[in-house]
């Protein structure tokens, strides 16, 4: 991996998915320098796109027990 710091951004992560598979080998180190790369901006996107999955995966399996 080159210097993954200088282009963070989600856009560059789509545009190059041999990034997301580097970030898949290794989250722990991969996945936190990408995420500490990301702008403010990025961050809270990714933060409300995961929040948005738990509630969705929540009424998922809320409906499945009734």
């Amino acid at each position: 991996m080159e210097n993954n710091l200088q282009n963070t951004s989600l856009k560059s992560l789509i545009q190059d998915p041999s990034r997301l598979a580097d970030i898949m080998k290794d989250p722990s180190k991969s996945g936190l320098d990408f995420y500490n790369g990301l702008s403010v901006k990025e961050k809270q996107y990714l933060l409300f796109a995961a929040a948005a999955g738990l509630i969705g995966y929540a009424i998922y399996l809320g409906r499945q027990d009734g």
